[in-house]
């Protein structure tokens, strides 16, 4: 049985109402071995203990009915995808969206039509992310696909590397230090994801990677090199986000962690949120 899963379109009423919402503020050089606080650093580098603040400010929020549910005014449903609809990114004028198939749905804005289709491989369409022009999509089968988005061509979305690329492979295979145990009696190298690649996030000239093999993997923009993978957490990652510097990763595990660098040292865990 097929069944046509839609995209909802909606529209907000959106006055100005008081908000109380989390600040984080970091400090630099407290003591990694202090057992009053959930912050847990690398060895290499001193942590950082972050503080949330509830502050007072205005914000645009969903007015409230006389029934107290908020007010949305349904503008669109978008219809054409086969099964679930797993994630949304904006890319100039499209809206792309991905689903438990392999093709991701080009809508044009401001009309909502379907433009075009495009997508490779095999498995769902986990994460999209853009950069400039082009479009980094993650993959159930562990791998990250990026695409060039262009005018000029009568393909507009045009497959131009597959992550890690070709160029990464090479003089890896032959050192035994370049592979990593995934499971027993398996091996990958380490600029690998060993399972579904579950989310992106984009910073700085960078690409974030998080797996359901519990790592992070940091990716240049303008090369497509993998620079390190990091074994984050002890169960699958489920989000990524960027923020000022500090890459937060979100796991089943139960925590949030937070990673940062400086200058062109590798990336190190900062402190941590939630867990035991």
């Amino acid at each position: 049985m097929v069944v046509s899963m839609d995209l909802l379109v909606s529209e907000i009423t959106t006055p100005s109402t008081p908000l109380l919402f989390a600040a984080a503020t970091s400090t630099i050089g407290m003591s990694s071995t202090s057992s009053s606080s959930s912050i847990c650093s690398s060895e290499d580098s001193p942590a950082t203990s972050f503080r949330f603040e509830l502050q007072d400010v205005k914000y645009d929020y969903p007015s409230k009915s006389l029934s107290g549910a908020y007010s949305y005014r349904p503008l669109a449903v978008l219809s054409g995808h086969v099964g679930p609809v797993s994630c949304l990114a904006l890319c100039g004028e499209f809206i792309l969206s991905a689903s438990q198939g392999k093709d991701i749905i080009v809508w044009q804005q401001p009309d909502l039509r379907l433009f075009t289709k495009f997508g490779q491989g095999d498995g769902s369409v986990k994460a999209l992310v853009t950069v400039g022009n082009k479009v980094f999509t993650a993959h159930q089968d562990s791998r990250i696909r990026v695409w060039k988005v262009s005018r000029r061509s009568e393909n507009v979305f045009r497959l131009v590397d597959t992550l890690p690329t070709t160029k990464d492979y090479l003089g890896k295979f032959m050192k035994q230090s370049n592979y990593v145990q995934t499971r027993r009696h398996h091996q990958k190298l380490w600029i690998e994801h060993a399972d579904s690649i579950s989310c992106l996030t984009v910073y700085n000239g960078l690409v974030y990677s998080g797996s359901w093999d519990k790592t992070l993997k940091v990716w240049r923009i303008s090369d497509l090199k993998c620079l390190e993978s990091i074994k984050a957490h002890d169960d699958a990652i489920n989000g990524l986000v960027a923020c000022k510097g500090i890459v937060y990763s979100a796991s089943a595990d139960g925590k949030i962690k937070a990673w940062g660098k400086e200058g062109k040292s590798s990336h190190s865990l900062k402190g941590y949120f939630g867990g035991s």
